[in-house]
């Protein structure tokens, strides 16, 4: 005798658009999950689930580009041009700027010592130049209110100092206005001649250059690109047969006993990839140093103004016309002297 039972419907799976199919018997609910997203449309053209993302692509095809993308970012063509543009700039303007301060010091040392000393120094650095050299006699009394000078003050009444002669005001008495109207003048006058003088000397001695001797520049730029694709597949399979060892269970094998089926895959896939770029600049200069003497930088004029004003004029002989014949010294003798050591 035997009974036929109603075989159970099979369950409703869902998808993400609210609609639901039935999942076959036997079909884990976790299965069915898996599935659901696969499924492309149904029979009226509704859309099952969720569209997969696309797959993303090797890191071994996208290396290629993403190098070409960083070496036209670097520009390291445009990177070696101002590299050397900024060092010929630098060497150029080093040697202008060196012209330009001889030139104006050279002009500045041929102007007379008036002119020399209204350009060069103030009435207050010879104020300061007298209260340093005479602080026995003279003191400054600073100004009140502001914007007021500063002024000179005998520090005693009836002082005559002895000093007064080298300023033409031997036997005069010390007062405010001595020192301001009549002494501080003279002063001046004199500050400008010294400091004209320190000048002229040393532009006599020459235009001490600095130049660049030799030098090199070197640019380097390195890219560094890798990629790397990993993927492995594990998979296993088990059977589990069921055995029978006792008399009584021997009869059941008359039917085909159930078995279990047990399948296992695991996937793992793995891309890395990096890109790098070093860049390198470098500049070395070597330096000298050189002395232009001044008939290569003034004319004949100028240079007997600078003369006039140095300290040496005396032991430095004029320049030599250009073609002119070189005046004989005798053996022993200095250029410009008229005698042996």
């Amino acid at each position: 005798m035997s009974i036929n039972l109603p075989r159970a419907p099979a369950p409703l799976t869902g998808y993400p658009d609210g609609r639901s199919v039935r999942r076959p018997a036997g079909q884990s609910a976790l299965a069915a999950a898996m599935l659901a997203p696969r499924a492309a449309t149904f029979s009226d053209g509704g859309v099952a689930g969720a569209v997969a993302p696309a797959p993303k692509p090797p890191a071994t095809e996208t290396i290629a580009g993403r190098t070409g993308a960083m070496i036209n970012e670097v520009n390291f063509p445009d990177f070696v041009a101002q590299l050397v543009h900024g060092t010929f700039d630098a060497i150029v303007d080093a040697s202008i700027r060196q012209m330009e301060s001889y030139s104006s010091l050279v002009s500045a040392v041929a102007k007379t010592v008036e002119q020399f000393t209204e350009d060069n120094v103030t009435p207050n650095q010879a104020r300061d130049w007298l209260a340093q050299h005479f602080p026995g006699d003279v003191g400054l009394t600073l100004p009140g209110a502001a914007g007021e000078a500063p002024t000179l003050a005998p520090r005693a009444e009836g002082l005559s100092p002895v000093w007064l002669a080298d300023f033409g005001l031997q036997g005069e008495e010390l007062s405010t206005e001595l020192l301001e109207e009549r002494l501080l003048p003279q002063v001046r006058t004199r500050v400008g001649g010294e400091r004209q003088q320190l000048l002229a000397t040393m532009v006599m001695l020459g235009m001490n250059r600095v130049a660049v001797r030799d030098g090199s520049i070197s640019a380097k730029v390195m890219f560094r690109a890798a990629a790397k694709d990993a993927a492995s597949v594990q998979y296993a399979n088990n059977a589990d047969p069921t055995a029978v060892d006792k008399w009584g269970e021997r009869g059941s094998t008359t039917y085909n006993p159930a078995s279990t089926m047990v399948s296992t895959l695991a996937v793992n896939a793995q891309n890395e990839s990096s890109v790098r770029a070093d860049m390198f600049g470098e500049v070395k200069l070597n330096f000298v140093s050189e002395t232009l003497p001044l008939e290569r930088l003034a004319d004949a004029v100028k240079i007997g103004l600078v003369q006039r004003n140095s300290a040496t004029r005396a032991s430095v002989a004029p320049p030599v016309a250009p073609g002119a014949p070189a005046a004989a010294t005798a053996p022993g003798a200095l250029p410009g002297t008229e005698g042996g050591i």
